[in-house]
């Protein structure tokens, strides 16, 4: 009988023991999402490793990140993204595309470049040397950087922007 009454203390010490209770615990916060449409130029073409004998309109960007206080800085991401010719008339992919998903750590610097005072986001890629720079215009936008840090320039159709999506979707 005894050990039924010790049961549901020793559940509440552990608990309390791994710091859930404590004043100031911080809680990661939700991941962020962004979300852009892309020309598959020579600049993204290079970053994601896209053959470039392969013929290519679009890319569709799917970028989370995620920040834990805990981690000092050692945040990280998945960048999931689909490629290929549109569908005519669509917003889609001839053949849906080809898709793959990179990840690895990213972190926030200022610009001292061209754009001062702006925060740049850099990914570094778990599988890639070369890393993808963004530069944050809003808390809502970032923009795709080229290798040289000036800002792409999008076409007719597509712009280097990714929008941050709301929460809900």
């Amino acid at each position: 009988m005894k050990k039924f009454i010790w049961l549901p203390f020793l559940v509440l010490a552990s608990w309390a023991a791994s710091g859930w209770n404590k004043p100031g615990h911080v809680v990661s916060p939700e991941p962020e999402i962004f979300v852009a449409a892309t020309p598959c130029d020579a600049v993204p073409r290079h970053l994601l490793a896209i053959p470039t004998d392969l013929d290519c309109e679009m890319i569709k960007w799917r970028l989370t990140l995620r920040r834990d206080p805990r981690n000092l800085g050692r945040d990280d991401f998945k960048l999931q993204y689909t490629y290929g010719m549109t569908r005519p008339g669509t917003q889609g992919f001839m053949n849906d595309g080809f898709s793959k998903e990179i990840s690895g750590k990213w972190v926030i610097s200022k610009n001292t470049g061209k754009l001062p005072g702006k925060q740049v986001f850099t990914l570094q890629p778990a599988t890639s040397q070369y890393p993808i720079v963004l530069l944050q215009m809003s808390d809502r936008m970032l923009h795709l950087l080229d290798t040289q840090g000036n800002l792409m320039i999008g076409n007719a159709g597509f712009s280097y922007t990714f929008n941050k999506q709301n929460a809900n979707l």
